[in-house]
């Protein structure tokens, strides 16, 4: 209980981290023509993560029946925007340190979701693929709207 309670601690405190830096590189727009860019938005973006992130220490922290699969997607969509970082399909904007520290929580968020070590609800073979596919989804989708 107690490694739970510090891995859903920790999962919290890193997402609130990572909110304050995002926020702190956000550009605040109060004319109407800069609310109209893509640019604008696309540096909202990161800001989901962090709040997927602090949403899988929540439930984890009160055990909630779907911490697993939260942590599951949570994790996919790092690793999924991270690699398509790496293979230049896809600019990553969270920035150096917040990725290192999405890419540590990530680990540890699928380890402990795919070997269900706190006995919560087991992930199910179409739960792995919705998590796939929603990190895929995210990550592309922002590819995909940034050039058209």
């Amino acid at each position: 209980m107690l490694v739970r309670k510090i891995i859903g601690t920790v999962f919290s405190a890193v997402a609130l981290i990572t909110l304050g830096i995002f926020i702190a590189r956000t550009e605040f727009g109060f004319q109407l023509q800069a609310w109209l860019s893509f640019k604008y938005y696309l540096q909202f973006s990161p800001y989901v993560i962090s709040v997927m992130l602090f949403y899988s220490g929540v439930y984890i922290i009160r055990k909630n029946l779907k911490s697993n699969f939260a942590m599951a997607i949570f994790g996919y969509t790092i690793l999924e925007i991270i690699a398509l970082d790496w293979m230049g399909i896809v600019t990553n904007n969270l920035g150096t340190y917040p990725t290192l520290m999405f890419i540590g929580c990530a680990v540890v968020a699928l380890w402990v979701s795919h070997a269900n070590s706190f006995h919560l609800k087991k992930l199910s073979l179409m739960e792995i693929l919705i998590s796939l596919f929603v990190g895929a989804l995210e990550s592309l989708l922002l590819y995909y709207l940034q050039f058209n």
